[in-house]
């Protein structure tokens, strides 16, 4: 390779669409020596396989032709905008796409190729500036190849050069720009001039010291690295009028270094470095130097990790992230050192069905029946005692109800289904009496309560349901997507008629995947929302806490180890206030889609009216349907859209005022694919059907059922 052969670096981009270019195509394509590479459908492919899928205008961009001529090759590629859709795709949402389109207007400047090779390399990866200049004057060398990403084809060629070309070869839209002999106290100007970032990477005290003179006048930040535990040195010129190198050195010079030995510049080194950090086989390398060393050691994967840490700097920078001037340290070594065993995964407990066994007492056994009802996130919101006359069901003095459980509609709706237990049970035992439903509490609270006398009365329909009533749970595993058959359908309705109440029994799948499109963006919204996210976290209970008599099992969920590993993820804040601020988070409700999708049906009980004792009797309605359904073999799972108890603007703005628009809508959404009539009020909403049994049973309180 002669000479000029060697420095070059520039790839020219030939254009299908402009004649000029496409008779220099032509000319190369006709070279016996020059290879033609034309991988253009493999990344078509790859780029229609995107999501979400680009816009047809990136599809029809023109393709083009990078010229390599130090490796006397032709490329084909797609245009520039579709190929940095595709080159860049896998690093969303690490860096988004707007954050990619507002870094890719950054210049960045990098000053000694050896180090600064692996910082271009890796600000070159992530996209993290739209154009770069290179500056080295030396030539690579065979000792350079420990830490420089090079070979030995390239040997003698300057280091700036080999770099560029590597980034050509990476990205052929990257601007590059290349300045083989280096930065002098003559050119440090021009250089930092117009740049936004300054990576210093240069071997060169009085280069460093000019190089931030110019920088601080300019207002331009400066980073760098030095490879012994891992310092990352940050200098905010465009935030702080410092003095460079946050003063260590005083007003020193540039033309003052230049005159010293290396001898003299080595109490300068130390103090960049910090004598006290230094690891100690730096430290004792320095010892050796012009003894038994030639100059100071540098390992090539700490190189890469000073790289790593510049350029997290840079995106910081470029993004107007917080970083303020500073230095820091990441020691692999202290990592390594500090390696400790991670905690095992926690498991399903393999509890049994039932903790617990009715009580032998006829008495007991309907107080235990009433607390054995569903509720909304298990959180048993009743109060039931009894005497030896009277079961009084009424909401606990301490119950607070959930922001989605408005003015304690869901937890009336407890209440029927606990009443509705009792009196089951107390049929099967013979000591059924009247039941009476007030809309006040004797103690004047202003809430509905529920009594049953005992008597000597007796249903035989309701005496019928009592070991499916104590069977009945919830399952939240998939189903097997089978359809009801009319005989099931009407078993539901009629198990709704015994109580007065009717119900809907929607099918379909059109209308169950609109059904399940709603409820999922309902729990993304859910995990999205502060205080929605709170209670929701706080309705869990992990087996490990052993705090399992309220609230759900997460063992219950019936997630698999999938679910369950990303359930973990997804429960985290900062993880969802990420997801909030990019107002993503589609997945969220993944679980809950894809089950829906996989039911037969969603059954819809109402309220009959908009009182308090008009939920207790939905409730009653409730449990009634979800016993039969128990009964007919068919997996439970109440559904709540947290908009389930909203019944006007005002509860919905309370609810979620930030988002009011977007669940009005889903709402709307969900009236139509329910069919729902203006003026209903949903109880409650059932998903169903076939699948596999579900072994966790929730838990029970044990001072909210009481025998006085």
């Amino acid at each position: 390779m002669n000479r000029s052969e060697s420095s070059m670096w520039e790839a020219p981009v030939l254009s299908e669409d402009r004649a000029v270019d496409m008779e220099m195509l032509r000319d190369l394509r006709a070279d016996p020596g020059v290879a033609v590479v034309d991988r253009l459908a493999d990344q078509m492919k790859e780029l229609r396989a995107v999501l979400p899928s680009p816009d047809p205008e990136l599809l029809d961009e023109s393709p083009r032709w990078v010229h390599y001529p130090w490796r006397r090759t032709v490329v084909r590629v797609l245009g520039p905008r579709s190929f940095r859709r595709l080159r860049f795709d896998r690093n969303r949402n690490k860096l988004t796409v707007q954050e990619q389109d507002r870094l890719r207007e950054r210049t960045v400047g990098v000053v000694g190729l050896s180090a600064g090779s692996a910082v271009a390399q890796a600000l070159a990866l992530d996209g993290l500036c739209g154009a770069l200049r290179l500056a080295d004057f030396d030539a690579i060398e065979l000792s350079n190849l420990n830490r420089v990403p090079g070979a030995l084809v390239d040997l003698g060629v300057n280091k700036a050069v080999v770099a560029a070309r590597r980034l050509a070869e990476l990205d052929p839209y990257l601007g590059l720009c290349v300045w083989p002999d280096g930065v002098r106290a003559d050119t440090a100007a021009a250089f930092v001039d117009g740049l936004d970032v300054l990576v210093d990477e240069c071997d060169s005290f009085d280069t460093k010291i000019g190089l931030r003179i110019e920088a601080a006048k300019r207002g331009v930040p400066v980073v760098m690295a030095t490879s012994d535990r891992g310092l990352i040195d940050v200098e905010r010129f465009d935030l702080d009028a410092a003095t460079p190198f946050h003063g260590l050195f005083g007003d020193l010079r540039p033309e003052r270094l230049a005159t010293l030995s290396s001898r003299e510049k080595i109490p300068f080194a130390l103090r960049l470095l910090g004598a006290d950090r230094l690891s100690p086989r730096m430290g004792a390398s320095l010892l050796e130097i012009d003894r038994s060393l030639t100059t100071w050691p540098q390992l090539g994967s700490e190189v890469m990790l000073g790289g790593a840490a510049v350029a997290a700097a840079v995106r910081r920078i470029g993004l107007g992230m917080s970083l303020r001037s500073g230095r820091s340290g990441v020691d692999i070594e202290d990592l390594l050192d500090g390696l400790v065993s991670p905690a095992g995964p926690v498991t399903a407990s393999g509890r049994a069905a039932d903790v617990d066994s009715p009580p032998d007492d006829p008495i007991d056994r309907v107080l235990y029946a009433a607390g054995r009802a569903p509720s909304g996130g298990n959180s048993q919101p009743w109060s039931i005692s009894a005497d030896g006359a009277v079961l009084t069901v009424a909401l606990a003095t301490d119950f607070v109800p959930t922001a989605i459980d408005i003015r304690c509609r869901g937890a009336y709706v407890a209440l029927g289904a606990a009443l509705q237990n009792a009196r089951i049970a107390a049929a099967a035992h013979g000591i059924l009496g009247p039941v009476r439903l007030a809309e006040d509490h004797p103690g004047g609270t202003g809430q509905p309560f529920a009594t049953m006398e005992f008597a000597d009365g007796a249903d035989p329909a309701l005496a019928a349901q009592y070991d499916r009533m104590l069977a009945r749970g919830t399952n939240r595993r998939m189903c097997d997507g089978s359809l009801l058959s009319e005989t099931d359908v009407e078993a539901l309705r009629a198990a709704a008629r015994q109580e007065g109440g009717d119900v809907r029994v929607v099918v379909g799948a059109e209308n169950l995947t609109a059904i399940a499109e709603v409820l999922a963006e309902s729990d993304r919204i859910r995990y999205l929302t502060e205080e929605l996210r709170r209670e929701m976290v706080a309705e869990l209970r992990w087996p490990a806490t052993g705090d399992l008599e309220s609230g759900i099992d997460v063992d219950a969920l019936g997630l698999d180890d999938v679910e369950r590993t990303m359930l973990e993820v997804a429960l985290r804040n900062d993880v969802l206030d990420q997801l909030e601020k990019w107002d993503l988070g589609q997945g969220l409700g993944r679980i809950t889609g894809e089950r829906l999708l996989r039911s037969a049906a969603m059954i819809v009980v109402t309220a009959p009216g908009p009182d308090p004792i008009d939920y207790v009797r939905a409730g009653m309605v409730a449990e009634s349907v979800w016993i039969c359904a128990h009964g007919l073999g068919l997996a439970v799972q109440p559904t709540s859209p947290v908009f389930l108890y909203a019944e006007d603007d005002d509860d919905l703005v309370r609810l979620c005022a930030p988002r009011v628009d977007a669940v009005r809508r889903l709402r709307s959404a969900l009236d139509l694919s329910l069919g729902t009539k203006s003026g209903e009020r949903y109880a409650i909403l059932l998903r169903v059907g076939r699948g596999a049994s579900e072994p966790i049973r929730s838990a029970r309180r044990s001072d909210r059922v009481r025998r006085s």
